[in-house]
Parts: structure tokens; sequence; C-alpha cells
């Protein structure tokens, strides 16, 4: 699924590997884990759930089935929160 952020949300990686995101309109703050970024940044350059699963596998212990429920639940709650759309 490719999706982009929405016009007014901003993302700024932070020193430790995480990243913040802004909603503009409302100024709530969304922290983003390691992991979460990744996810985030690779979907936003058009890669696949399973791929992102793939990169991601060394994190979830090799549990491939795991990783992409993982990477799933990432993006489905970024698009509930109206934080990104689907492209």
């Amino acid at each position: 699924m490719t999706i982009r952020l929405r016009d007014h949300v901003s993302l700024t990686d932070a020193e430790d590997g995480s990243g913040v995101l802004l909603d503009e309109r409302s100024g709530q703050y969304w922290h983003l884990n390691e992991s979460g970024l990744r996810t985030l940044r690779m979907s936003l350059d058009g890669a696949t759930e399973p791929a992102i699963a793939r990169a991601l596998l060394p994190e979830a212990d090799g549990d491939q089935e795991q990783a992409v429920s993982d990477v799933r639940a990432v993006i489905e709650e970024l698009l509930r929160a109206g934080l990104v759309v689907r492209r």
C-alpha cells in the first residue's frame, strides 16, 4: 500500500533513531520508535508491507508473519489517526 503524509503533518527524526509526527492543525504529536519510523519511511517510499517486514525481520525475532502483522498495524494506526492517506 502506498501512502503519503497529509499536507498538515510534518515528520522529524530524533537523534535516537525514533521520529515525531506533528499534526499542525491540532497541535498533537505522535512518537514513533525506530521500527515504526522505518516502517513509515519505507511505506512513504512505496515499499510493500511484506518488503518492510523482511527489512524489520531481525527486530521481529525472525517471525515473518508477526512482522507483516506489526507493519500493517503501524500503517493502519497512522491512517486512523489521519496522519497519512493512501495514494
